[in-house]
């Protein structure tokens, strides 16, 4: 039974000419963009109510920190921080970290009274000897830790006792003693704020702390056995009430150069970075150049020798950065968001990428990333906000190169974000957590963006007026704010929309409270034309011409129903229709130009108030808006046509998907369809983005942003049979059979539509079906006739119909041979070839060959009649084989039956000239077996025979070998 199923498949693999589709179709549905979430599902790019503190750095680049205020409290990242993990469900308080400087799987964590070690990379921890110095009762605690190697990891631990006259000590831990415990270093009367081991630990046995007397801050120094301060005397700084310290080594650190750098946080302002060289401490007044004389700093980061090194110093929400050891300051044009203290870490390679990290505390904490020094920063991950709504998104004209992605969101706080991988990752560029940013409510980017210029705008307002940012660095720095102006009153009018020209133009749609305005600027905001009146209401949309640069043509709506039309660069504005005295809408109304309007005149709008919809009008020819979409409309949130005509509009009902129209120019009645495949139930669409064949929307209802690629907006490609092919298929029984209509598949379809018909017009389809295959074998056709052929996907969306190929059937049977007759022999060298007439033909092709398969031909003769007398001289005793084929205009006939016969033999040579006998006798000839005439004509014949049955057995063969693969 199985070998039977095995036959039969091969069989029809063998014969059948039907390929199946490769479909996809989860291409061609709304899928979920990626976007910054909270928790585990979001890789903690956002954690509402965190602080993130401690920032540390282990040796293969992993990062960790203390995420104060949530359930899980030290997390890590091995991604620069896109993403963060907690690590070992640690719920602890901590105070500080430090990483193992030569095993990066160890790491250690201080609680104010504990310190606890992990060899599995935070997986795991265990408690080493506890309470080191009596930390955890009579008001001692834990400060700080570092950690060195020598033939075992050496823990240093620092401690303040914060009662009056108190005071808390060094410890250290070798964790190579059979029994580790803490030993005091003696520093004598000091709370300890930071201690740190030299980078050359192993050959000079220094430790660094600083220290308070609760009158002055100390750096001191104990190199091996020596007390504390004896071989390097103590530097002194005025500061006495000290909160926390940070300590920094240059990369050529040693005794011999004992230059470090040293941050301290009063809490009251009174801190600083200080330049410490042996017992001279030197305020290096990192906010002198902005009229601050002290500064608390948090964190403090080096890289480089001693009088070329670049530092940063973490304030409070500022990094201020040096280039030349501290000499001379400057502060990030685009700090880290946070309010409170500022942790820095350097990658490993600062020098050359400019890359390094910060966690901040206070409102708007997070862990930033810089790449250009300490310049600007962005947020990636932890970050102190909610994402509660999506309110703008601007997609790169260029998305399908570079995958450029911004988008608007709001949750307590404004925040702009950037994904420049299709929102794989994202990052805050921009945030209402900055200063002197009160609000951001629309982003656009300029239709020109591209390699060569990547200007983004955004809108909203600062310190109380309306505002412009502009950014001429794909969003990594915005300029100061552009205010808007009046030119004739000089007052701030508010951004309503934004139309982005280019570069530098821009219009900008307004509300004085009794008109709408339109004002023109074409320096990026710094100074506006005279506005334009539209209307007495808000304005919601403003569309350009597609050929804008030429005709100057703008489309504008408002929030009442009306669209306005300006053809003079937005001087003046006049209703669609011209003649309107009352809205011709409801609702607010959005404006799209068709690809084609400088030929078509041909513009839409739709309206977002249920029962309405879609609209068209013609310019100069449209009296009123015709509704194009169905008779209910919908609540229609965004309106776009793309540049091949598709017209795409977001109906925000529940569930109400995207109304697509591939012919919304039809003059009868355009094709609608919704697509809602991959969409949630009750998923409500608003917003509308296109980029190539690419859309975006948000999901209002769940706060997504959704993506489909229309890929079936391009047409069916056709195969075969080619266009114009003449003689297609099989004659049987006076009808045309074995004609298959092939096309390649289109990605992402799943159901295809075919129609054939005798006009190019398709007015009255012959036939028609659907196939889930690229391929449909079609029924019994008529001989002698021109067939037009196309075919469309059908699901899960409509593309638009192929191009129209034709091709023609046969005439019929092929003729039939009269002379010479088959089997015929001894005929004449230049024979009489006749066949018989066949209707409709215009001509005939004779073919003459000496193999049976006519291969090889040694005539081919186009002839006007049935009869052609051969004038070409065929050679003696030969077997010939001829077929003929009648030839239409456009078509031919079925050839005829093969037909053979065999030339007369060479006459016999005559008495006269036999040669002369020879003397020698000649040996007797050996004789030679008769072979019939029936034998000489069927060896050929079985000989083609044999080679078409060779080729259908390799055939099997091969099918036979796929099959099994399979």
């Amino acid at each position: 039974m199985v070998k039977g199923f095995l036959l039969w498949l091969l069989l029809s693999l063998l014969f059948s000419t039907t390929s199946l589709a490769v479909a996809t179709p989860d291409e061609v549905k709304w899928s979920r963009v990626n976007i910054p979430t909270e928790g585990v599902p979001g890789n903690w790019v956002l954690a509402s109510g965190s602080d993130v503190q401690h920032l540390t750095m282990a040796i293969d680049g992993t990062l960790y920190a203390y995420g104060k205020g949530l359930t899980y409290t030290l997390y890590k990242s091995t991604n620069d921080g896109y993403s963060w993990s907690y690590t070992g469900k640690v719920s602890d308080n901590i105070v500080a970290l430090a990483t193992a400087p030569d095993d990066a799987s160890v790491i250690y964590y201080a609680t104010s009274s504990n310190i606890y070690k992990s060899t599995d990379a935070g997986n795991s921890f265990i408690l080493l000897s506890p309470n080191p110095g009596g930390a955890g009762s009579d008001n001692v605690t834990i400060t700080s830790i570092d950690v060195t190697r020598l033939s075992s990891y050496i823990i240093a631990v620092g401690t303040k006792d914060t009662d009056a006259g108190d005071y808390g000590g060094v410890y250290i831990l070798d964790e190579g003693q059979v029994i580790p415990t803490w030993t005091d270093t003696n520093i004598g009367g000091y709370d300890v704020y930071a201690v740190a081991f030299s980078p050359n630990f192993p050959a000079d046995r220094q430790l660094v702390a600083v220290v308070s007397d609760e009158t002055n801050t100390i750096v001191t120094t104990k190199i091996g056995n020596a007390n504390w301060g004896t071989t390097i005397g103590d530097a002194t700084m005025p500061i006495s009430n000290v909160i926390t310290a940070n300590i920094a080594f240059p990369d050529d650190y040693d005794v011999a150069h004992p230059t470090l750098f040293v941050a301290i946080d009063t809490g009251s302002g009174n801190g600083d970075v200080y330049r410490i060289n042996g017992a001279i401490a030197t305020d290096l007044n990192i906010g002198a150049a902005y009229g601050v004389s002290n500064i608390d700093v948090t964190g403090l980061a080096i890289s480089g020798n001693t009088t070329t090194a670049n530092i940063l110093a973490g304030a409070s929400g500022q990094v201020y950065i040096s280039t030349d050891s501290g000499r001379n300051w400057k502060r990030s044009t685009k700090p880290p968001t946070g309010q409170s203290k500022t942790y820095v870490v350097m990658a490993a390679d600062f020098a050359d990428s400019g890359k390094a990290y910060a966690a901040t505390s206070g409102t708007g904490s997070a862990f930033s990333i810089t790449q250009d020094g300490g310049i600007t920063w962005n947020q990636i991950g932890l970050i102190d906000t909610n994402l509660s709504t999506i309110l703008d998104l601007a997609p790169s004209p260029n998305y399908s190169r570079d995958n450029t992605l911004f988008m608007l969101t709001w949750g307590g706080e404004h925040s702009l974000w950037r994904s420049l991988n299709g929102g794989t990752r994202w990052e805050r560029v921009f945030t209402t957590a900055l200063t002197n940013v009160d609000s951001i409510k629309l982003v656009e980017l300029s239709p020109q963006y591209g390699n060569g210029s990547q200007v983004v705008f955004i809108a909203g307002s600062s310190n109380g007026n309306p505002a412009i940012w502009k950014s001429t660095d794909n969003g990594q720095n915005f300029g100061s704010p552009r205010f808007t102006r009046d030119p004739i009153t000089a007052t701030a009018f508010s951004i309503n929309t934004l139309a982005v020209v280019n570069a530098h133009t821009l219009f900008v749609g307004s509300f004085d409270g009794s008109n709408g305005l339109v004002y023109y600027t074409t320096n990026s905001g710094f100074f506006y034309s005279t506005p334009a009146v539209v209307g007495s209401r808000s304005l919601i949309s403003i569309a350009l011409s597609p050929n804008y640069e030429q005709d100057e043509t703008i489309l504008v709506s408002n929030t009442n129903g009306w669209v306005y039309w300006s053809y003079d660069n937005g001087i003046s504005f006049q209703p669609l229709p011209l003649d309107a005295t009352s809205p011709p809408f409801t609702g607010a109304i959005t404006v799209a130009f068709d690809p084609q309007y400088s030929r078509n005149q041909t513009v839409y709008a739709a309206s977002s108030t249920a029962g309405e919809g879609i609209y068209r009008f013609i310019i100069g020819t449209s009296t009123n808006w015709e509704r194009i979409n169905a008779p209910d409309g919908g609540m229609i949130g965004q309106l776009i046509v793309s540049t091949d005509g598709t017209l795409y509009a977001t109906n925000f009902k529940a569930g109400g998907g995207m109304e697509r129209s591939l012919n919304p120019t039809y003059p009868l009645a355009p094709t609608f369809e919704t697509v809602t495949r991959g969409l949630d139930d009750g998923a409500t669409l608003t917003g509308l983005w296109l980029s190539g064949n690419r859309l975006w929307s948000i999901d209002t209802i769940n706060t997504r942003l959704m993506t489909f690629t229309d890929r079936l907006t391009l047409p069916v490609t056709l195969t075969s049979p080619p266009n114009k092919a003449p003689g297609i298929g099989t004659i049987i029984n006076y009808t045309v059979r074995n004609i298959s209509l092939d096309w390649e598949a289109l990605n992402g379809a799943t159901n295809y539509k075919w129609q054939l018909d005798h006009d190019p017009d398709f007015s009255s389809v012959l036939f028609e079906d659907s196939t889930r295959a690229s391929s449909a074998r079609l029924p019994a056709l008529e001989p002698a006739t021109t067939y037009y052929w196309r075919v469309r996907a059908t699901e899960p969306v409509l593309s638009p119909w192929s191009a129209k190929w034709s091709f023609t059937t046969p005439l019929g049977i092929g003729p039939k041979l009269y002379s010479p007759k088959a089997g015929d022999t001894g005929v004449q060298l230049r024979p009489l070839f006749q066949w018989s007439k066949i209707a409709g033909a215009d001509s005939y092709e004779l073919l003459v060959a000496t193999d049976a398969s006519l291969a090889n031909p040694v005539i081919i003769q186009a002839l006007p009649s049935t009869a052609w007398q051969c004038d070409i001289e065929l050679d003696y005793n030969t077997t010939y084989y001829w077929k003929v084929r009648a030839i239409g205009s456009d078509t031919y006939s079925a050839w005829s039956a093969v037909g053979a016969f065999t030339t007369e033999s060479p006459p016999e040579p005559s008495v006269s000239s036999l040669p002369t006998p020879s003397l020698s006798p000649e040996p007797s000839p050996i004789p030679q077996p008769v072979i019939p005439d029936w034998v000489k004509w069927l060896i050929p014949l079985a000989g083609g025979l044999l080679l078409i049955m060779a080729a259908m057995l390799i055939t099997l063969i091969i099918l036979t070998v796929k099959l099994l693969r399979l």
